[in-house]
């Protein structure tokens, strides 16, 4: 009996450890095993759809939007076509009166983002910006949108407005500042009979109104709800197969792929992060289009100096929680006070950069700097968990910009802290 009871017991005391055990392994599971490129959860691939410049298109069922409109569109050309043709109405060329197609490159390879009008069966004139910043690169993501409202068409390439148009007739061309009645016609995304898309696609949305620069700007880097005001249809590519285009807004515009396959449904880099509620303000991200000698652009008084160039696997995503001042909550050992204001970074692929940090910009005081070393840029992993110290300050510029050398982005939040009384 002494003997059974010993057995019973040791098979019991195994059976809580290796319970135990799995319930261990099971939690730490998912962060170590590699994961796909966010979409909307960890482990949900980002896709895009890949046309190859010979008659791709989608038929969307679509509309016409006249009045004011606004179309966005993630695009990565992946080589040089006559033309580059993202929206339109009809298949038949320049077939229709008043025909309207936006366009990725303008035709003949004149690789300049515009809008074209047709008139019956004559081509009648291109729309486009004639400067160098209108020119889509190759092999790299970039945003382009355009509105429309009262006579004006604007175009913005990675939510900067750009140039002024010239309007082209057969050879002549010369400037113009209105563009009336255009249009967005929605049915057709690619082929129109002379050229289609030659590249990759993402994020697809049309607007029956007139968004504002800030409003382009604010949701370029983030996935919609789909229930926005205004929103017509919105293409999030999230299908991944088959030949069906699911219309992610309210809407049924659901579109069908033609001379497409499974495998132009591709994983997508364009740079587009999860991002809490709480910190989508002044979004902003580091990608392989960063310029201004990259420098990204300032998020609420943080931003990345890149010293070397990023491939499109590498990207991070970034904005604040907006607040202002100052607190001494949940401050890491050896400091005394810190920023209120936070950032949440979405970061993919491996980055390094160097992190500047505006103080008067991040916390609205006046200070005169103390020495860098007493700054400290602070980190936590989770909303909720507790900061700990991730670098010290290596230089001051430009009177409080505190400069962090050589960070390893990750994934979480970061602020400002100081050994100080006073930031």
């Amino acid at each position: 009996m002494i003997k059974d009871f010993s057995n019973n017991l040791e098979g019991f005391i195994r059976l809580v450890l290796l319970l135990f055990s799995y319930n261990c392994f099971s939690q730490i599971l998912p962060s170590t095993i590699g994961v796909h490129h966010k979409k909307e959860s960890e482990t949900q691939t980002n896709y895009a759809l890949d046309f190859d410049g010979n008659k791709d298109y989608i038929n969307t069922g679509g509309t016409t939007i006249s009045s004011k409109w606004t179309a966005e569109v993630w695009f990565k050309k992946t080589g040089q076509n006559s033309v580059h043709n993202f929206t339109n109405k009809k298949l038949s060329g320049n077939a229709g009166t008043n025909n309207w197609a936006l366009r990725l490159g303008q035709w003949k390879n004149k690789n300049k983002v515009g809008i074209t009008r047709y008139a019956n069966i004559n081509y009648c004139c291109d729309y486009y910006i004639n400067n160098s910043t209108a020119n889509t690169s190759v092999g790299k993501w970039e945003h382009v949108a355009w509105t429309y409202s009262g006579n004006t068409v604007k175009i913005y390439v990675n939510g900067e407005m750009i140039g002024s148009y010239f309007k082209e007739y057969g050879n002549n061309a010369y400037a113009t500042s209105t563009i009336s009645n255009a249009k967005l016609m929605t049915k057709y995304i690619g082929y129109n009979g002379t050229g289609t898309i030659k590249g990759e696609i993402d994020e697809v949305r049309f607007w029956n109104d007139t968004r504002t620069a800030s409003e382009i700007n604010d949701n370029m880097f983030i996935e919609l709800n789909g229930n926005e005001s205004g929103l017509v249809a919105y293409y999030k590519m999230s299908n991944g197969t088959g030949t069906t285009l699911t219309d992610n807004s309210t809407n049924s515009y659901n579109g069908t792929l033609n001379h497409m396959a499974n495998d132009d449904w591709v994983t997508s880099y364009a740079p587009i992060g999860n991002i809490d509620d709480d910190y989508k303000n002044s979004i902003e991200a580091i990608w392989a289009k960063t310029n201004k000698s990259n420098y990204s652009i300032s998020s609420n008084g943080l931003f990345f100096k890149l010293d070397d160039d990023l491939t499109e696997q590498n990207f991070a995503v970034f904005g604040s929680n907006s607040s202002a001042g100052t607190n001494t909550n949940n401050l890491p050992s050896g400091t005394l006070i810190k920023s209120s204001r936070e950032w949440q970074i979405d970061e993919h692929g491996d980055i390094q950069v160097n992190i500047f940090i505006d103080i008067g910009e991040a916390t609205g005081n006046t200070v005169t700097p103390a020495s860098a070393s007493n700054y400290k840029l602070i980190y936590k992993s989770c909303a909720s968990c507790n900061f700990s110290i991730e670098e010290s300050g290596d230089n001051i510029s430009n009177s409080d910009w505190v400069k962090f050398e050589n960070v390893s982005l990750r994934d979480g939040y970061y602020a400002i802290a100081s050994t100080d009384t006073e930031l």
